[in-house]
This record gives C-alpha cells, sequence and structure tokens, in this order.
C-alpha cells in the first residue's frame, strides 16, 4: 500500500507544484505591494501561511476528481492491493497533500518576510487552526465520493451514514469557529477529521463497485 501511495504522489506532483507555485506567486505579490505601501509590519503571518496550505486541499479535491475519471481504483486493484488497502489509500492522499504543503510553509514565510522586510508574527497561531479546518475539508471530498458511491450502488443505509457525517463534520467545524485558538477546539477538528477518515474508508470498502 506504501509503495501504491508513493506513487500516487508522483503522479500527481504536477498539481502539488502548480498549486504551490500559484500559492507563492500570491505572497509574493502580496509581499511586494505590502512593502511599496510602505507597511512596516508586512503580510500579516497567518495569511502567508495558509496560502500553501489552501493550495494542498484544493489539489486534494482535483486529484481526486482525476482519480474517478481516470479509473485509477481499477488499475490499482489488477495489482496486489486489496480493496481495505485502496481504502486507506483514498483517504491517506488528502492528508498528504496537505501535510506537504504544510512543510512548503516557512521557506514562504520567509520569501515574505524577505521581500516585505518585516512579517507581523502575532497572529501565527491562528495559521496552526486554520491548518486542521483545511485538512478536514480536504478529508471531506473521499466521503463526499464514497457516500454518493453508496447511493448510485443502491446502498442506502451506507449512504444515509455517510452523508449524516458529513453534515455532522461540517457542523463541528463551524461550531470550532466560536473556540478557534482553544485546545477543545484543536480537539474537536482532530476528531472531525479522524471521523471523517474511518467512515470514507469503511464506505469504501463496502463498494459492489470498484470501476468509478
Amino acid at each position: 500500500m506504501w509503495h501504491a501511495l508513493r506513487a500516487e504522489l508522483a503522479y500527481f506532483r504536477p498539481y502539488l507544484l502548480g498549486g504551490l507555485g500559484i500559492a507563492s506567486g500570491v505572497i509574493l505579490l502580496l509581499s511586494v505591494l505590502m512593502r511599496f505601501s510602505n507597511d512596516a509590519d508586512g503580510p500579516p503571518g497567518f495569511v502567508v501561511a495558509i496560502f500553501p496550505i489552501i493550495a494542498g486541499m484544493v489539489v486534494s479535491f482535483i486529484c481526486g476528481s482525476l482519480r474517478v475519471e481516470e479509473r485509477r481504483a481499477r488499475l490499482l486493484l489488477s495489482g496486489a492491493l486489496t480493496p481495505r488497502q485502496l481504502a486507506w489509500l483514498t483517504v491517506l492522499l488528502p492528508a498528504c497533500f496537505v501535510g506537504l504543503s504544510v512543510l512548503a510553509v516557512p521557506p514562504m514565510i520567509g520569501v515574505a518576510a524577505l521581500v516585505a522586510g518585516k512579517l507581523e508574527p502575532a497572529s501565527w497561531p491562528i495559521a496552526g487552526s486554520f491548518a486542521l479546518q483545511f485538512w478536514a475539508y480536504a478529508q471531506l471530498g473521499p466521503l463526499g465520493q464514497e457516500s454518493c458511491a453508496a447511493r448510485r450502488q443502491n446502498r442506502g443505509r451506507a449512504g444515509l451514514i455517510g452523508w449524516a457525517v458529513f453534515a455532522g463534520v461540517i457542523l463541528v467545524l463551524v461550531a470550532c469557529q466560536l473556540i478557534l485558538r482553544s485546545t477543545q477546539g484543536h480537539l474537536l477538528q482532530v476528531m472531525a477529521v479522524i471521523t471523517a477518515m474511518g467512515v470514507a474508508a469503511m464506505l469504501y470498502q463496502g463498494r459492489t463497485d470498484f470501476t468509478r
């Protein structure tokens, strides 16, 4: 499974690099504009941090759609993968895209600070909360796909569970806005991510058709 995960990441690497390239371009433009506007503080730290994370989230949605269109599940199942392994591969990919994007945050912060002359660090802790939220949003992609697949395959109970969890995760993330930087808020977001991943993997293993 890990070999297949590395292969999928390598296959979609151009999309991730493209997304991070766009994010770095936006950050660079923002830093230049603030430098010429004589803003002594530079762009807010959390704004610089969330652009690459958003890029990772968007790329996870794009690649999830491409995997369906290209019937990559059928390709991978023709090898040694089992449906259970493929299920976890599917839910781990968004986590990998967001995680790799988080690794791109420090160098982008450094570039922004170099161009703008200074970077306001006071709001950086907010970036961690937003990173958890965008990770949760990315994990909603596989969950939504598997809920649709369950409905399409006439697995009514599975589809109902999937959409109920989907709605529940959204409500939890909305509620977390009230306690965004608290320990409770972080724990709720992590629980939402784990729940979305677990339910999506469970629904995937219950598929009757892996060709879509």
